[in-house]
């Protein structure tokens, strides 16, 4: 890498649960797996002029001169280690990854990159669930739209390398509903031209259907669903319904809360789960805790 270069792309992808695999599949099995899984992100990684600085255990740091191959490096990174899943290379079987990078400001100490660049990218991987790549304002605008147009904020936090906020950024990197992860609960049982989700908050009504597909929630006024909770993020959520089912996907710091109307509890954040039957939906928290922050929802519509 130049080090004459003042600005980088750094970007961390991390092997989601580890820890885990180790204990389900015992330490040599784990261990081949996840030095099989490092040595594709790296090729990967170089074949996009990306230098690997470091591996720890299960975590890769590549560094790029130009912030659009990370940004493809990462996108492939992901299709890549699905694909290699599929076809049957790891004895564990499907592995999952996250990754978070930035573009911004290095230095050198000796061979360590250190600065702004690396902080933040390790400050966002944090935030990154399973299967998520997660970046920050600085390197989506350097980026061209037309070439990642589903990139989409999702959050603001206080930015750990310097006085402000970071804006957090989500890039979708799935080409279709098909490829998305697919829950184990059955499918609804009528054909998409039959049902509906019904979402009602205050005198708001919306569909989601086979024809209106999904929406946004949260409190900007570009959601498609725009609620105002106290907790309740500039974009929270996004409802939709793919391959028969209706989904809910968190995309906030603090999470959506659904409670069923059996009484079954449970929490997403910057997780999906399949939404059925009756309930209440709490952007932000409990629906009975935020009750401005409170979507009814209805699969029988």
């Amino acid at each position: 890498m130049d080090k004459s270069l003042k600005q980088l792309a750094v970007l961390y992808a991390d092997v989601s649960g580890s820890t885990r695999l180790y204990e389900q599949y015992g330490d040599a099995i784990a261990r081949t797996d996840l030095a099989l899984c490092i040595d594709i992100l790296r090729d990967i990684a170089r074949g996009l002029s990306g230098e690997t600085l470091k591996t720890i255990g299960d975590e890769i740091m590549v560094a790029f001169a130009e912030p659009v191959k990370a940004a493809l490096c990462a996108t492939e990174m992901q299709a890549s280690l699905r694909r290699s899943g599929e076809e049957g290379r790891f004895k564990m079987g499907v592995l999952h990854i996250k990754i978070g990078w930035h573009y911004g400001a290095v230095a050198w100490r000796d061979n360590d990159l250190i600065g702004e660049a690396p902080i933040t990218a390790q400050q966002i991987i944090k935030l990154a669930k399973a299967d998520e790549i997660l970046t920050s304002r600085q390197a989506v605008d350097t980026l061209p739209p037309p070439l990642f147009p589903d990139i989409h904020p999702i959050e603001k936090v206080p930015a750990e390398a310097w006085n402000g906020e970071l804006s957090i950024y989500k890039m979708p990197w799935e080409r279709t509903g098909e490829e998305t992860q697919i829950s184990s609960r059955p499918r609804l049982a009528a054909t998409a031209g039959e049902i509906a989700l019904i979402l009602t908050y205050g005198e708001q009504r919306l569909r989601i259907d086979s024809r209106n597909t999904g929406c946004s929630v949260g409190r900007g006024k570009q959601a498609g669903m725009q609620v105002n909770g106290r907790l309740t993020s500039r974009q929270h959520a996004e409802v939709s319904f793919r391959n028969g089912r209706f989904y809910l996907r968190d995309e906030s710091t603090n999470g959506s809360y659904i409670i069923s109307e059996d009484g079954a509890r449970k929490h997403l954040r910057r997780e999906e789960d399949v939404l059925a039957g009756r309930g209440r939906i709490g952007f932000g928290a409990w629906p009975d805790d935020d009750v401005d922050g409170s979507v009814g929802f209805d699969c029988g519509g």
